[in-house]
């Protein structure tokens, strides 16, 4: 009994000291467990709290960085961009002062080993182990991680470094692994936006140019079609199966025909043209659609009211890509006016030709008497007369010569102008004639100053009637001033227009403006000896080379003549 209380008294002693030693064990564990709890607790909210927004990768990774740092308790984090041996530092725990495009080379890092390895790396003390590369300066322990994208290509590195050496547990590989992996995600995600955002940004401009470019075609379409319904002649359009697809409003008044019965039967244009010409059309029509070839043709139409028109229509085929006629347009006019008034101008042309015929039968019928008068009287202009007498054969023979004048200018305004085009020098020509014209009775005691051009100019034409043309109207400028007044005559290039101008001014006295349509007409005349052919016919030949007269008259300019010639450029 007495020996197995003290065997209790033993055990309660050795329970005593055990209970006191668990006792003394938990308040040491107690407050690791503490901390390690703490520690996960952090670990959980950081990773509960990143959340990447569109758009705001900086932050993001930076907060990445920073948590890193934190949670494994080491001096500096960073997230790096890598690309063909470059990096690039994306997000750092500590400020570096860098440029953000600042480059670093990879080669001879730790960096570089976890980008060649592709998985996780950590080194108790790199400046013992330099097998895996150099750390930066100051730093010793090193923990990296690779940033992998989805698809297994590596971009960059979480990478951690500490000023003293340390080993690193598995649990804090596994949690750097898990900050590279959202770091990866988020620059995927990232660059994914950044592409969306750039084929957003292409496809709103592509918008916006074919919302320009149908914008432009709206109002392309409605000036052609105001064009097209306010123009003379007829704008019509088929499609490939030779259906009508416009007609302008203007068909109704050329043909007679409402448009809506046109747009309902395409065959109408063809049953109001006539018979004789009804085959023409049709062959020529379908011919822009087997072989593409186009047409410019004349035909007669009955219109409803029974009167006869003259069209001409001339069409086209568009043709598409593949070199197919998909459309065929064409432009169809009324000309039986313009064709009558051709007729007419022909009849009147050939009436005046005969007219000049005739005209030149008779001056030749005259002439001959007339010499013969004009002998006569200069036979008894040599005999001694008395002085009444002497004076009226004076005035007979002025007469008798303006009579011969007038019919040789007659004569020539009647004659059909044959041209002979040569090249000739306009400056020259003028300079050699203002020379000649200078000594003549007309221009004694006028100066004619002349201007020339600097430049050659060459006029195809006929030499001789330039001549003439120059001649009439320097005389007629002499003629208009007084003794002592300046004539200026002059030449120009108009470039634009590829022709030549010369001008001759005099400021002698103004002529009535009701005049100056007049002055280029035949017998048409202001001088009180003139027989108003000398003007008319300097405008037939300037016409019949091309060019153009044009006369002004006023009191500050004076009377100004202007021909206009084409250049032997045109």
């Amino acid at each position: 009994m007495k020996y197995l209380n003290r065997l209790y008294l033993s055990i309660l002693k050795v329970v005593k000291v055990f209970l006191k030693s668990i006792k003394l064990n938990s308040s040491a564990l107690l407050p690791k467990y503490q901390e390690r709890t703490k520690k996960q607790q952090r670990t959980l909210e950081v990773l509960s709290s990143l959340s990447y927004r569109t758009g705001e990768l900086k932050g993001y990774l930076q907060l990445v960085a920073n948590s890193v740092s934190e949670l494994l308790d080491l001096d500096w984090a960073v997230v790096t961009l890598c690309r063909e041996g470059f990096e690039r530092i994306l997000a750092s725990s500590i400020d570096m002062g860098y440029d953000e495009n600042y480059q670093a080379d990879l080669h001879g890092t730790l960096t570089e080993t976890v980008i060649s390895n592709g998985r996780c790396l950590y080194v108790e003390d790199a400046s013992i182990d330099k097998s895996y590369g150099e750390p930066p300066d100051g730093y010793f322990a090193y923990l990296g991680a690779p940033l992998r994208l989805p698809t297994g290509e590596i971009i960059g590195t979480i990478c951690s470094f500490h000023r003293q050496s340390r080993k690193f547990t598995h649990d804090e590989m596994i949690l750097v692994e898990i900050f590279a992996e959202r770091a990866a995600t988020a620059i995927d995600n990232y660059n994914l936006y950044q592409k969306q955002q750039e084929i957003n940004l292409a496809l709103q401009t592509e918008i916006i140019e074919r919302q320009e470019v149908e914008q432009e075609l709206r109002k392309s379409e409605e000036q052609l079609r105001f064009i097209a319904e306010n123009l003379e002649p007829l704008v019509w359009l088929y499609s490939h199966d030779r259906k009508p697809i416009y007609m302008s409003p203007m068909f109704e008044k050329v043909w007679g025909i409402p448009v809506e019965q046109w747009y309902a039967d395409g065959s109408v244009c063809l049953n109001a043209v006539i018979p004789e010409d009804r085959e023409m059309v049709s062959i020529a029509f379908k011919n822009l659609f087997l072989d593409g070839s186009s047409y410019d043709l004349e035909y007669r139409i009955i219109l409803p009211d029974g009167s006869l028109r003259i069209i001409r229509d001339r069409a086209f085929p568009i043709i598409d890509k593949n070199g197919q006629t998909y459309r065929v347009a064409g432009i169809a006019e009324d000309i039986t006016n313009r064709q009558q008034e051709q007729q007419r101008t022909i009849k009147a042309m050939e009436r005046l030709s005969e007219i000049g015929e005739f005209a030149t039968t008779i001056i030749h019928e005259v002439r001959n008497p007339l010499t013969t008068v004009l002998m006569g009287l200069n036979y008894f202009y040599r005999m001694e007369l008395p002085e009444n007498a002497r004076k009226r054969l004076t005035l007979a023979l002025d007469e008798a010569e303006r009579l011969k004048r007038l019919l040789n200018e007659i004569l020539l305004y009647a004659k059909h102008e044959v041209i002979q085009p040569v090249p000739v020098d306009m400056n020259k020509l003028a300079m050699e004639l203002i020379e000649n014209i200078s000594s003549t009775p007309v221009a004694i005691g006028k100066q004619i100053v002349f201007e020339a051009s600097p430049e050659s100019l060459i006029v195809l034409g006929d030499k001789d009637k330039f001549t003439q043309v120059l001649i009439n109207i320097l005389q007629n400028a002499c003629e208009a001033v007084p003794e002592g007044e300046k004539i200026s005559v002059s030449f120009s290039s108009l470039t634009s227009s590829r022709q030549i101008c010369l001008q001759v001014q005099n400021r002698g006295t103004l002529i009535p403006a009701e005049l100056l349509p007049n002055l280029t007409k035949p017998f048409m005349t202001t001088k009180p000896d003139g027989n108003g052919l000398g003007l008319a016919i300097v405008k037939k030949i300037v016409e019949a080379h091309g060019g153009t007269i044009e006369i002004e008259s006023s009191a500050i300019a004076g009377t100004i003549v202007s021909i206009l010639l084409p250049t032997a450029t045109n």
